[in-house]
């Protein structure tokens, strides 16, 4: 037999440590490109606003100068509010480019002479301004006339592409540092996904063989599952029909041993009965002692007779064979209740003559049953029995007022009386039920009900019982009058 391990085989151990470090690297690995992103973004942020700083400081110093231009062919002052805008602007945005360039020293020193331009060209825009409000246009073009070399606004323009593509350049760098990076990471990304992929299909081929296992397992337990119900069902139905033949048998035997004792005990006793009365008749004149004790015999015979009388009642009631189910009932619970003390209300107004032999003493033996047990265990002062036609058949129910009945007392192995009572009624097709009575008294109430479509049509004759149930009672009659005669001959024998 294979002995299975109880620790966690080392190969899984293996691969979950292998799965979580894959994890752990590609997180890892994630949050590494997202910081390489965030300093490009932040490069790339960094560059545009330097070029946008740029083009603006670019801007206001060409409207301050087609500003002027403006003034001096209107000679309208309005057009001065770009120059006044780039004087008031232009150390505030030197100041931001020097804030945004400070990394750079290449950059500083190219900034350095931007500004030496822009003072320059603001100082220009001034004179011509100055020129032209004391000697008109004539002097700017006299002053223009003698200007030299290049002008300062195309130097300006000039630096500024200068700074442009120093910022590109820079720009172009940081972009393919961050593309070698990429890839790299791209790389490692593409190794992680492949190994991801070979444990994924390491763990596809441990769960489909698992799996399989586990299937095949399932499909060995189904087939002893079914094997073993079947067992059961067999099991079942032949213990169903010996319980059946049992309890056929032991009804057989009662009834046989009933007829036993009226047939041979009863005459034996009438002819005991008889002899001892003709012997105490003739002893009486010569031994009157004898006498009495013959008499004395004669009395004890009859509550032997009485006795004889209860136990064939008990082992099969002639009353239920002579008068029907109903009079049975109601006579054992007049007779029961003489016997236990118990107050028993019996509850059976219609007449049920026409069932068969066995379902009248299977619910007679219930109710037998049931009122014993009320008497016994249940500590009982009342007993309600009731008979009564329920839909296609009988209901049967037996209520005390007693103690009730414990809720695992109706599983215990030991419950035969319950036992029997249900098998006797689950043969015939019926129902038994054992719970707290709902009667306002407490104590249990014990409802049997049988369907009497459901009950085969046989009738147990019990050996040729019924040959003789029919004289059963006229038998005791009959024996209690021949020991009273024979007493009362004796007795007359007596006084003679």
């Amino acid at each position: 037999m294979k002995k299975f391990s109880d620790s966690l085989p080392s190969y899984i151990t293996v691969i979950f440590a292998l799965c979580a470090a894959i994890l752990f690297g590609n997180a890892f690995s994630l949050y590494d490109n997202l910081k390489t992103l965030r300093r490009t973004n932040a490069s790339i942020e960094h560059a545009w606003d330097i070029k946008d700083n740029l083009k603006y400081i670019t801007v206001l110093i060409m409207d301050a100068e087609s500003s002027t231009r403006g003034y001096f062919l209107t000679g309208d002052k309005v057009y001065l509010g770009p120059v006044k805008t780039a004087k008031d602007r232009i150390e505030s945005e030197f100041k931001a480019l020097s804030a945004l360039l400070a990394s750079n020293p290449a950059q500083m020193k190219y900034l350095g002479q931007l500004q030496t331009l822009f003072a320059g060209k603001i100082r220009q825009l001034d004179q011509s301004i100055a020129a032209f409000d004391s000697g008109g246009l004539g002097k700017i073009v006299a002053q223009a006339r003698q200007a030299k070399g290049i002008d300062s606004l195309d130097e300006i323009r000039l630096l500024v592409v200068v700074m442009e593509r120093e910022e590109n350049e820079l720009l172009a760098a940081r972009s393919k540092l961050f593309y070698d990076g990429y890839r790299k990471a791209v790389m490692v990304g593409m190794v992680i996904n492949g190994i991801a992929v070979l444990v994924l299909i390491l763990f596809y081929r441990l769960i489909k063989r698992n799996f399989y296992k586990r299937l095949s397992v399932e499909q060995k337990l189904q087939r002893t599952n079914d094997n073993l119900e079947a067992n059961v069902l067999a099991r079942t139905e032949q213990l169903s029909v010996l319980s059946r033949h049992l309890i056929n048998v032991a009804e057989e035997e009662k009834a046989k041993l009933a007829r036993e004792l009226h047939d041979e005990l009863g005459s034996n006793l009438t002819v005991i009965a008889m002899d001892i009365a003709v012997v105490a008749d003739k002893l009486t004149q010569f031994n009157p002692e004898l006498a009495s004790r013959l008499r004395r015999a004669i009395s004890t015979l009859k509550e032997t007779v009485n006795l004889k009388r209860r136990l064939i009642e008990n082992l099969r009631p002639s009353m239920l064979d002579n008068m029907g189910l109903s009079t049975a009932l109601r006579e054992h619970a007049q007779e029961f209740g003489k016997i236990s003390g118990l107050r028993v209300h019996a509850n059976i107004c219609e007449e049920f003559d026409e069932i068969n032999s066995a379902p009248a003493i299977a619910l007679f033996r219930i109710a037998q049953e049931a009122l014993t047990n009320a008497a016994k265990y249940a500590q009982a002062t009342q007993v309600w029995v009731s008979l009564q036609a329920k839909g296609d058949g009988l209901s049967l129910q037996v209520v005390d007022d007693g103690i009730g009945i414990a809720p695992d007392a109706l599983n215990k192995p030991k419950s035969h009386g319950l036992s029997g009572m249900r098998e006797r009624i689950l043969l015939l097709g019926g129902g038994l039920t054992v719970r707290q009575a709902m009667n306002g008294h407490g104590g249990t109430s014990v409802e049997a009900y049988l369907p009497l479509k459901s009950i085969p049509d046989h009738d147990c004759d019990l050996d040729g019982y019924r040959s003789v149930k029919s004289g059963v009672r006229a038998g005791h009659d009959r024996i209690g009058v021949e020991l009273s005669s024979a007493a009362s001959l004796s007795g007359q024998s007596t006084g003679a």
